[in-house]
């Protein structure tokens, strides 16, 4: 597959998912709730789109899902497709415009890790696409992702998710006080901010990230410069079915560590 390929079928399942919401009141209904999350109906909406996009194209793929887990589209799989049908689904209940659907493609089709990621697409809903391919570097609406030129800031500005969950680790308290915290709602947009420069790190203590919430915006924000790793400071190498993932995420080597090290303060 071509990366322009993965592309039309991620902006193909936003249309969808946009039209999905506006034509049907009852969207963000439940249809099912899992221990750590819940499927709505504007995620099934989206997982059936993939499998007609790529059916559409003859193509058949091994697709791992938030919501349907493992399974098979076509008869002979001949990639596989990591899949987070909407990142950020409680935006998108609450009609805030902050949402996307993430792709991320290996070449293998047995489990795959962080590192057999080559091609990453993130559509977000409010039209912007970015997308990556190994070694070949980031792109927003087609265009390389560089420094980005913004206001001065007095401090960095970081998204912290480290709600709803009984422990925090040692060191966040403080931390949080020689930076600017946001918390957006959608970590892979989020990563995709980091990578463009909008936000200067992303931090997720509460151990629920998963491999697919994040596969794409990784290759993302790794194709931009930047750093993802565990909150210890160790490079992911998690494979797809992982879960309990705490994460930092940054541009900047210096603040990277940095962070590490203040999350670690005993």
């Amino acid at each position: 597959m071509e990366i322009e390929t993965l592309i039309e079928i991620g902006t193909e399942i936003r249309e969808i998912i946009g039209s999905f919401i506006r034509d049907n009141a009852d969207y963000g209904e439940l249809v099912a709730r899992r221990p750590k999350d819940i499927t709505r109906k504007m995620d099934m909406a989206a997982e059936t789109a993939l499998d007609k996009a790529l059916l559409a194209r003859g193509l058949s793929a091994r697709i791992i899902s938030e919501e349907l887990g493992d399974r098979i589209v076509g008869k002979h799989p001949g990639f596989m497709l990591v899949f987070d049908p909407i990142d950020g689904s409680t935006n998108a209940t609450c009609g805030i415009p902050f949402f996307c659907t993430s792709l991320a493609y290996s070449e293998k089709t047995d489990m795959v890790t962080f590192d057999d990621i080559s091609m990453a697409v993130i559509c977000d809903i409010s039209g912007n696409t970015y997308c990556a391919e190994r070694g070949k570097g980031a792109f927003l609406n087609g265009k390389p992702v560089g420094v980005k030129l913004r206001g001065a800031m007095p401090k960095p500005v970081i998204s912290v998710y480290s709600y709803g969950v009984p422990d925090v680790p040692n060191g966040l308290i403080e931390l949080e006080k020689s930076i600017i915290v946001r918390a957006l709602g959608s970590i892979a947009l989020d990563m995709c901010f980091v990578a463009d420069g909008t936000l200067d790190g992303i931090i997720d203590t509460r151990g629920l990230v998963s491999g697919y919430d994040i596969m794409a915006s990784a290759l993302v924000l790794k194709e931009a410069g930047g750093f993802l790793t565990n909150i210890k400071g160790i490079m992911l190498s998690d494979d797809v079915k992982a879960t309990g993932l705490s994460i930092i995420g940054t541009k900047n080597k210096e603040l990277h560590g940095k962070i590490v090290r203040t999350l670690g303060q005993g």
